[in-house]
């Protein structure tokens, strides 16, 4: 072989050892989750320990509107609603979950980048660049803190006590944020 072919072959390897190299400091592929947790190890995180049935499971293999693989999921709430947690867990796909259709793009998003996307969609105040918290109600009458880590998004919401003023019910849902969310993002990972 030439000393230009040697070259070549050269700078592909470096340039693939650099690409290796970016994807494990960026945690790529390596850091993905596969699993998703049970209803019970979920409220067992949660303040109160409340009683969870799973309201919407998408692990099953068959496709679900063209998302799975890319895509499993699990809710688990209380009898009455007031109180889930909600993981969700992407993969490899050129799918939007929100519209079960290809990307804008058409490119093949990792899951890190396809959670990150659905976690931008709510609009809730941030506290970190990774958690989120207010209400997805007009009433204000729920918390949601909302975390996203690798390829999964977790979501937890509670209710707030009735008639709570603007002020303190901000307070409080900061406060589920940071001191609930953690424990559920643990028993949810």
């Amino acid at each position: 072989m030439s000393a230009k072919t040697w070259g070549i072959i050269a700078a592909v390897v470096l340039a693939a050892a650099g690409t290796t190299t970016a994807l494990l400091l960026r945690g790529g592929g390596t850091s993905d989750y596969k699993a998703l947790p049970t209803c019970d190890k979920l409220a067992a995180a949660v303040q109160g320990k409340p009683t969870f049935h799973v309201g919407q499971n998408v692990t099953h293999e068959e496709p679900f509107h063209g998302l799975d693989p890319a895509y499993m999921n699990i809710r688990c709430l209380t009898a009455d609603g007031a109180t889930f947690v909600e993981v969700d867990l992407y993969q490899k796909s050129n799918m939007d979950p929100l519209t079960t259709n290809q990307y804008p793009d058409k490119q093949v998003h990792d899951g890190e980048w396809r959670a990150r996307d659905m976690f931008g969609h709510n609009q809730l105040t941030t506290l970190t660049p990774d958690i989120a918290y207010g209400s997805l109600d007009y009433a204000g009458s729920t918390c949601t803190v909302e975390q996203v880590k690798h390829n999964a998004e977790v979501m937890l919401t509670v209710p707030m006590a009735k008639g709570t003023a603007p002020s303190a019910w901000k307070t409080v849902c900061k406060q589920v944020a940071e001191q609930q969310m953690p424990k559920v993002m643990d028993a949810a990972l």
